[in-house]
């Protein structure tokens, strides 16, 4: 009976201890968020617009989505780019700052393209329901990525992941949405999204 009794307050703290940190967990801080991203502008840049094609834009991005990216990269759900090395160093709430910081940055300029593939691309997507995801101009929205402005060659290359199964979503919306689509598919919604701004 007494280790019933001990067992049960043990939970009780376990309990309170877990949730607490939780509530008491400090809002994110995008001034902060901006001096625990210096190690990312060399990819990403400072303003959020990356440096190269295969690496994505952060800016305007949704918080919770970065903050959710960074977790699966530190938990090894998602790989690539040396991110997963990257996010191991961050605490949650690095990861909140980091994402406040960068969400809080003027959107990257919309990329202009082949007129045919966009056309194209903004029908697919209006099929594919992608806006009740990622929203009416593909801008992202809660946990769920902006598309708009991003890079091309960065969407075309994740799209084809997502489709072979070797980049997980996080409740397989995106795999079933990305099985059906072929590599033009691909190609023009990538540059629908990103004529968007």
């Amino acid at each position: 009976m007494k280790l019933i009794r001990n067992t049960k307050a043990i939970l009780v703290v376990a309990f309170f201890t877990t949730n607490l940190g939780a509530v008491f967990a400090a809002p994110p801080d995008a001034v902060a968020g901006k001096a625990k991203a210096q190690m990312c502008f060399a990819c990403h840049g400072e303003n959020g617009i990356s440096s190269s094609a295969e690496i994505p834009n952060l800016a305007t991005q949704p918080s919770l989505s970065i903050t959710y990216q960074l977790i699966q990269f530190r938990g090894q759900q998602r790989k690539g780019g040396g991110m997963e090395g990257i996010s191991m160093a961050l605490s949650d709430q690095d990861m909140r700052d980091i994402a406040a910081y960068y969400s809080a940055l003027p959107p990257p300029p919309a990329k202009s393209g082949n007129p045919e593939k966009i056309t194209k691309g903004a029908q697919i997507s209006s099929t594919q329901y992608c806006n009740s995801c990622h929203g009416a101009q593909l801008q992202g929205q809660k946990h769920i990525a902006r598309l708009a402005g991003q890079s091309p060659e960065y969407l075309v290359t994740q799209l084809k992941n997502i489709r072979s199964g070797s980049r997980i979503d996080m409740d397989g919306t995106m795999g079933s949405a990305a099985r059906g689509l072929s590599d033009e598919d691909i190609e023009a919604l990538a540059a629908y999204a990103a004529s968007l701004n």
